[in-house]
């Protein structure tokens, strides 16, 4: 009994150490996004109270568009975060159509080439789960350890000990501070101000290409047959008393012009409310949305996204889609 006390305050001892270690290197906790997080705040989709604001999406919405801010702006709504790291997302919104409970508002930043069907279960691994294995017990350990990893930084995976003395052994130092951090609410903020900006431009400039390359756009044709087909989803939740609101967001520099170059928006983008129903915002339409500058051609910094979120709310607001809204103040 004694060694077990003396093992386990032994653990505890070297932990503690670590974490002040880290700490006085200035590491922050973080989060761990999982399909088990996404399932606890899809299940308050269904919660009784306030009218829900759902947020779908990939990453670009998820570093984007503060929650914080629209928790403060929007105080009538609960605003729910589901969008899904690099993963197109209309398997969410058909499963939104199908929950007769739900009668809220949905976000959804998209592009063209995610009307494409064959992008359409991109996130359907994270349906699945929250339907078929989601528990109520998985949910209670997720809630734990969601406190212990927004609390600890010892406990994030980005400063395992194998993550560690690989560092050491190739840098020759160790880990960088997290330039992504990751919050119990699946919002997320971005500090590209830690990186080398140059070296990821060019990353994500030549990745674009190679995704279009890849994928080349199906003609204008076959992509309005796909995009029609999503209208009975956005007619339900419509006639439910919700609204679906398609939201570009915006890419900038060389990023923008590929964009535009395979899917040109006049041909592809401004077809989607006559096809689905749904209504839509272009960033390049409202100039509270396109005078900013992604530092990678493709996300907001942090110091960007509450007051690109502000004005997305205040465009919101005058179009007359939601309510119960207050001015923002920087």
């Amino acid at each position: 009994m004694r060694s077990l006390l003396a093992g386990l305050l032994l653990g505890v001892f070297l932990l503690g150490g670590m974490e002040i270690l880290w700490r006085l290197d200035r590491h922050v906790p973080s989060v761990t996004d999982d399909p088990e997080l996404w399932s606890c705040h899809r299940l308050r989709v269904d919660a009784p109270g306030r009218e829900k604001l759902v947020i779908l999406g990939a990453s670009r919405v998820q570093l984007g568009v503060s929650l914080k801010v629209l928790k403060d702006r929007l105080p009538d709504y609960e605003v729910i975060q589901l969008a899904v790291d690099g993963r197109h997302p209309l398997a969410v919104l058909q499963d939104l159509a199908d929950d007769d409970r739900f009668r809220g508002v949905v976000l959804c930043a998209i592009t063209a080439m995610g009307f494409e069907k064959k992008y359409w279960n991109d996130q359907q691994e994270f349906v699945d789960y929250f339907h078929r294995r989601s528990t109520l017990n998985n949910r209670i350990n997720r809630k734990i350890k969601t406190a212990v990893q927004e609390r600890f930084v010892v406990v994030d995976p980005y400063l395992h000990i194998r993550r560690l003395i690989n560092n050491l052994d190739v840098l020759g130092k160790l880990p960088d501070h997290r330039y992504l951090l990751t919050f119990r609410d699946r919002s997320r903020e971005a500090d590209y101000m830690r990186l080398n900006l140059p070296r990821l431009r060019n990353y994500r400039t030549g990745r674009i290409r190679e995704i279009y390359a890849e994928n080349p756009p199906p003609p204008p044709s076959a992509w309005e047959r796909d995009a029609a087909e999503t209208a009975p989803w956005v007619r339900k939740i419509v006639l439910r008393g919700g609204r679906v609101i398609f939201l570009r967001l915006p890419t900038s520099g060389e990023h923008w012009t590929i964009d535009e170059t395979f899917y040109p928006r006049n041909v592809y983008w401004d077809r989607i409310a006559a096809l689905t129903g749904a209504d839509t915002i272009h960033f390049m339409d409202e100039p509270l949305l396109n005078a900013y500058e992604c530092p990678e051609g493709s996300h907001l910094d942090f110091r960007d996204a509450r007051r690109f979120t502000g004005g997305l709310v205040t465009v919101l607001e005058n179009k007359g889609w939601l309510h119960g809204g207050r001015g923002f103040s920087s």
